[in-house]
C-alpha cells in the first residue's frame, strides 16, 4: 500500500510507490486531492528534477500521466521529447480544444528542472499538435506566463507546482500537480 503524503514521511511514500506497477502508481495519483499534493511537494523540499527524468533518447515521446488539484478537470498528460538537445513538449488533455495544447520548454540550471510555457520550439514532432504560444485567448488564461516547478518523488514520479510573475518576482498559485512516468 502507498501511504497518503499528509500521513506519512517522503521516503515511506517513496518507498510503497516503488513496491508497485506503473498503472497502480497511477491508480493511486487519480486519488490524490490538492490537500495529498500540497504535502508531498512539502515533503520533497530539496529533491530537485533531473532534465533526464523527463525524456528519453533523442526523438522519443515520452508521457507522463499528471493529475492536478484543480476541481476540474484534473487528469492529464504531459508529453514530452528531446529534440535537437532540448526538451519540449505540451499538455494532452480533453479540454485542450478549449485551453489550447500549452506547448512549453523544458528548462534546468543543471540540478532542477521546470516547465516553462513563457518559451515554446520553433517546430514540433508529427505526433505533437501544432506548435502554438500561449500568448492568445484562451490559453495565455491557462498557461500564460506560467512556470510550473519540479520535485522528484522516487524513480517514476514528480510534484509540480504551477508559479507566475508577479511584481518582478515569481509566485506560487497555489495549483499543483503529479506526474508518473509511462
Amino acid at each position: 500500500m502507498i501511504p497518503l503524503p499528509s500521513l506519512d514521511s517522503l521516503a515511506n511514500v517513496v518507498a510503497g510507490m516503488e513496491t508497485h506497477s506503473v498503472d497502480e502508481q497511477v491508480n493511486w495519483m487519480r486519488g490524490l486531492g490538492k490537500r495529498e499534493l500540497v504535502a508531498l511537494w512539502e515533503k520533497a523540499v530539496g529533491v530537485e528534477a533531473p532534465l533526464t527524468s523527463l525524456h528519453g533518447p533523442e526523438g522519443e515521446i515520452v508521457i507522463h500521466e499528471g493529475q492536478n488539484s484543480l476541481p476540474l478537470f484534473n487528469a492529464f498528460q504531459k508529453r514530452c521529447v528531446l529534440r535537437n538537445g532540448k526538451v519540449q513538449g505540451y499538455n494532452h488533455q480533453a479540454m485542450s480544444w478549449i485551453t489550447g495544447p500549452g506547448h512549453f520548454l523544458v528548462q534546468t540550471d543543471g540540478t532542477g528542472s521546470w516547465f516553462d510555457y513563457t518559451q515554446v520550439a520553433s517546430d514540433a514532432p508529427a505526433e505533437f499538435p501544432p506548435i502554438k504560444d500561449n500568448t492568445g485567448f484562451p490559453d495565455k488564461l491557462v498557461y500564460g506566463s506560467m512556470i510550473d516547478k519540479l520535485r522528484k518523488v522516487g524513480t517514476r514520479a514528480l510534484i509540480g507546482a504551477a508559479f507566475r510573475p508577479k511584481n518582478g518576482q515569481l509566485k506560487a498559485t497555489g495549483d499543483y500537480f503529479m506526474l508518473v512516468r509511462r
